[in-house]
């Protein structure tokens, strides 16, 4: 077994019992035809049948794409999705012959629909081969954008926007994907759908979401990672750093930040605390800097100075915030030995800070602007798209909060946000938390459908380089006892996972999100 597959194998990423599952061959090999599925699909206008294979247990490979090992037997039925007059994507259901009885929706990242199976090895995320590993009939849509983090697609040949596409990422592929592929399995089952399931990060974690507040019967359980809410805010967070550099003129090396982490993570009163310069105890925090020594020099005041101003985040002149920054106890460098995907503090070969292409191409969405450099940007002039963007594109933002009709219908919905997420600020989950809450007539009612676990300084969808965080098995465990058997999880187990020697570092328990609880705790930190 390769060094990517054997992981679908692995506890952390296998949490279904095969014991449990059903033979489903007599069935499948009656029913996966042409004729029957082309029956299926008259009812949906958009989705039209290219081919339906069957792959015996074994090996499987696409071209340019990591062979999988080890699969168990599956039919794939392969469709075409219209999108727009221009656009036409692939949409695609998995039926494991040995069927757990349930459906697994696979969500995206950034802003593609569909995440390459490799990526769900040490990212925590969840790809169409592990669900089948586990049980569950399941399907993927590509919204013709690609698997990369890339959203260039937003533009057309003639550097115009396409909206019409941009809208069908957004809500309308993910959930006629759903429907048809649930209608599709059943048919083909010939048995109900026990519960439906979904998980996603980021990107992915923002379909969650929004599945559940624009299509609540879509799915029973629902799990979204550090999602991407205030998605406005959250891309100018993304290259507040770059942005700094530029008008400061200053650059601050990696080690003076790393530094600056060692001392923050160090202490407990700063340990998954939100920055704020204006703070006390962050005024303190600052202070001990001071020519504290590094690899590269003593920190200076200057280094001080606009290592501030990235860790505030963006405030408009007026002294509005724009968004939450990534304070000091926030790692947003990779160590050479690390994945090197996340963290916006990274250089170029010719200097410049590493750019989230994600961010940088959804401005140039909302400025219509696909030459816009980031790098060249005046503080006035990154304000002045902020404010427009805020007038022109607020539906954009993702925020909407009222999960009263996914629960009424008794849904439950997971989410996790580790305090050292690195793409995401943490500081906003807690804002979402608040919004979700004033739908409700109580924390306490809430609770019963929608709880929020904060994993202390737990990265972006990562096991390795943070603090503990929930792995796949151990959340869809608990969502999974949640939506069936109506045992709520009070804490969800967290792992720092070394994937190089295959075990594990640290373990804990993360409890779930409380209000009263977390202003205590910062009224303590405040004293």
């Amino acid at each position: 077994m390769n060094k990517i597959t054997k992981w679908y194998e692995h506890p952390l990423y296998l949490w279904m019992d095969s014991q449990d599952f059903m033979d489903m061959s007599s069935a499948l090999a009656r029913t996966c035809g042409k004729e029957q599925i082309d029956r299926i699909l008259e009812k949906y206008n958009h989705i039209r049948l290219e081919e339906v294979n069957f792959y015996p247990a074994g090996t499987y490979s696409e071209p340019e794409k990591t062979t999988l090992d080890n699969i168990p037997d599956f039919y794939e039925i392969r469709m075409s999705q219209y999108l727009t007059p221009s656009h036409t994507g692939s949409l695609r259901i998995y039926l494991p012959v040995k069927w757990n009885g349930r459906y697994m929706g696979i969500a995206g990242a950034g802003t593609n629909n569909e995440v390459d199976w490799f990526t769900s090895v040490t990212f925590n995320v969840l790809s169409w081969p592990m669900a089948l590993k586990n049980g569950y009939a399941c399907a993927v849509s590509d919204n013709d954008t690609g698997i990369r983090l890339d959203c260039s697609w937003g533009f057309n040949e003639k550097k115009e926007l396409e909206w019409d596409l941009i809208e069908a990422w957004v809500h309308k592929t993910l959930h006629e994907t759903t429907v048809c592929a649930k209608d599709v399995a059943r048919t083909l089952y010939g048995r109900p759908i026990t519960a439906s399931y979904m998980h996603g990060t980021s990107g992915g974690g923002r379909q969650v979401l929004t599945e559940a507040l624009f299509y609540p019967d879509d799915f029973d359980g629902l799990w979204a990672d550090g999602p991407a809410v205030d998605y406005l805010d959250l891309q100018f967070a993304c290259l507040w750093a770059a942005v700094v550099e530029a008008n400061e003129n200053h650059i601050v090396p990696i080690s003076k930040f790393q530094a600056a982490f060692d001392l923050a993570t160090s202490n407990p009163a700063t340990r998954g605390l939100p920055f704020d310069s204006r703070e006390i105890i962050w005024m303190d925090f600052l202070h001990q800097l001071t020519g504290r020594e590094t690899e590269d020099g003593p920190i200076s005041r200057r280094d001080i100075q606009v290592m501030t101003r990235i860790w505030d985040g963006p405030f408009t002149k007026s002294g509005k915030r724009m968004a939450y920054g990534f304070g000091p106890g926030i790692r947003q460098w990779p160590l050479k030995t690390d994945n090197q995907l996340y963290g916006y503090l990274k250089r170029t070969p010719a200097g410049k800070l590493v750019l989230m292409p994600i961010s940088e191409q959804t401005l140039r969405w909302f400025t219509r602007n696909p030459d816009l450099d980031i790098h060249s940007c005046s503080y006035e002039q990154y304000e002045h798209i902020y404010l427009n963007c805020r007038r022109d594109f607020n539906a954009y933002d993702f925020n909407e909060a009222d999960f009263t009709a996914f629960a009424a219908r008794g849904g439950k919905l997971m989410i996790t946000h580790g305090t050292g997420d690195c793409v995401v600020p943490f500081q906003g989950a807690i804002d979402y938390y608040q919004a979700i809450l004033d739908h409700f007539p109580s924390e306490k009612m809430m609770k019963e459908a929608v709880r929020l676990y904060m994993p202390d300084l737990a990265g972006h969808s990562i096991l390795d380089w943070s603090g503990p965080a929930v792995s796949i098995a151990d959340g869809m465990k608990a969502l999974t006892l949640w939506t069936e058997k109506g045992q709520a999880p009070d804490t969800l187990p967290v792992v720092r996972y070394d994937f190089s020697n295959d075990r594990p570092q640290l373990e804990g328990q993360v409890e779930a999100f409380d209000q009263w609880q977390h202003r205590k705790e910062l009224r303590e930190k405040f004293k």
